[in-house]
């Protein structure tokens, strides 16, 4: 599930509404799954997400994996959602960098 990339509705920052957008499941969690937001709007901080970082399936338009932003979803959402791939390790491992990088992680 790690790695996967789902269509699914999410709700905006202020909880008014839902929108359909592709998520990049993160972390698996006991009832929930960690995600960031992917946009196809190539002006957004994150890491650039194409059909060549793609181990299966395909992303429709060049993409952004909006890294730091991070929420939670319960798994029961994400049975209803659509497949859309998974990413390749390496890219993976890009995300994961970024993300720490940008939170302040540290090796201990």
């Amino acid at each position: 599930m790690v790695k996967s990339i789902y269509f699914t509705q999410i709700s905006y920052s202020d909880f008014t509404q839902f929108k359909g957008r592709p998520i990049l499941i993160f972390k698996e969690l006991q009832n929930d799954y960690l995600y960031m937001p992917i946009t196809s709007n190539l002006q957004r901080k994150g890491v650039v997400l194409t059909n060549d970082d793609m181990q299966s399936g395909e992303m429709r338009k060049k993409s952004v994996v909006i890294v730091p932003k991070i929420s939670a979803i319960d798994k029961k959402n994400i049975i209803e959602s659509r497949l859309i791939g998974t990413i390749k390790e390496s890219k993976f491992n890009q995300i994961q960098s970024v993300f720490c990088k940008e939170i302040g992680c540290k090796d201990e």
